[in-house]
């Protein structure tokens, strides 16, 4: 699993990793079942505090995104394919992460036509491994 956190970004730690495991999940690279890293583990990949592996993982099992099992570890729940939120607030956290993703284009000289052309190979992509995922 590949996550990366952006310190100059306006958005806190936890909701960077959070989403770039439900985004991970949603485009099928992480599976249900699929076992997460350990608390210890992701820790020291990210450079964070332990704690908020934790709290992150906590958030995760909250919404039923993963599962957490006593001394086996996370694993991503069964039923687990999108985050579960109310339509306005996923419209507000896309619409918060579109910005984001345009300000780090046009910071680094990208056309908004480049930038349309970059979202929607992704699209595709994620798309792909959806049905590819759904054929197995």
């Amino acid at each position: 699993m590949h996550l990366h956190i952006d310190p100059g970004s306006n958005r806190p730690i936890i909701r960077q990793v959070i989403e770039q495991i439900q985004w991970q999940i949603v485009g099928g690279r992480i599976k249900p079942g699929d076992r997460l890293p350990s608390i210890r583990e992701l820790s020291r990949d990210l450079g964070i505090n332990p704690t908020t592996v934790t709290r992150i993982y906590s958030e995760l099992a909250a919404a039923g995104t993963i599962v957490l099992r006593q001394g086996q570890g996370a694993f991503v729940a069964e039923s687990a394919t999108a985050p579960r939120v109310a339509a306005e607030e996923a419209e507000r956290q896309v619409a918060e992460l579109a910005c984001t993703m345009l300000v780090e284009g046009l910071k680094h000289g990208l056309t908004k036509r480049q930038i349309d052309e970059i979202v929607s190979a992704e699209f595709r992509k994620i798309r792909s491994r959806q049905h590819d995922t759904l054929g197995d």
